[in-house]
């Protein structure tokens, strides 16, 4: 499956998710996340670690909005009850959701599936190959950029002999640093853009692709019909 119609199956059902107002379309929805748990049970260490903070939040931020909504609210406390239960529900769903489609999928094949279509469709436009360019960059050389930081980090405090406890004075003694580290990195940028341009970036007419991700009728059908779908599940039920 093309990484883009993935991603559009995830969002089109977390939007289904959020728009569920009646109990019948919720459970119908939480029934298909329970699916998704199933198909995807391998995942299911590496979800617990991401969605722990959210188990921990949401149900305290729930009982919050509850508590709120006895002293402000008109509605009786078994439909506020209801109404806060269905609302906690739906962001659970949602995010779970969301969460195995950030486990399981490479953001860098998104940008290659969106550079695929880019080169089909036989347009020429500068800015957007820049445009993609840039966050293909960003994929790439962000997670080294943050090992450097962390990096630093550690050696400052092997190195350091005064502690900083405290948040502020720990945001104080790591913005000394940050003209250093962009220093550093401008030296990396320089040597990355010297490549790019004996490669002939800017002056060729197109960059090409490798691998190519086409984007076949199946992936149109189902960017078509899944809509549709939700739609009318949301009406009718």
């Amino acid at each position: 499956m093309n990484p883009i119609t993935r991603l559009f199956i995830y969002i089109i059902f977390s939007i289904s998710i959020l728009l569920s107002k009646s109990e019948k379309i919720l459970l119908i929805n939480v029934i298909v996340v329970f699916f998704v748990f199933i198909l995807k049970r391998t995942l299911l260490g590496q979800f617990w670690k991401s969605i722990k903070p959210y188990m921990i939040y949401l149900p305290i931020s729930g009982v919050l909005f509850f508590i709120i909504s006895i002293q402000i609210s008109t509605k009786s406390i078994p439909i506020i009850f209801i109404d806060v239960l269905m609302a906690t529900t739906r962001l659970l769903a949602m995010i779970s959701i969301m969460t195995f489609y950030n486990i399981e999928t490479k953001s860098q094949n998104l940008l290659i599936a969106i550079r695929s279509i880019w080169f089909s469709s036989g347009l020429n436009i500068h800015w957007v190959d820049k445009f993609i360019l840039f966050f293909e960059m960003t994929m790439r050389f962000f997670p080294s950029i943050q090992e450097n930081w962390i990096q630093i980090q550690r050696s400052q405090k092997a190195l350091s002999i005064e502690k900083h406890n405290s948040i502020k004075d720990k945001v104080f003694y790591s913005a000394k640093f940050i003209p250093d580290f962009i220093i550093l990195n401008l030296k990396r940028t320089d040597f990355i853009i010297a490549n790019m341009l004996m490669r002939g970036f800017g002056t060729e007419a197109r960059r090409s692709i490798y691998p190519y991700l086409k984007f076949k009728i199946i992936d149109i059908a189902i960017c078509l019909i899944l809509p549709i779908i939700i739609t009318a599940i949301h009406n009718l039920a």
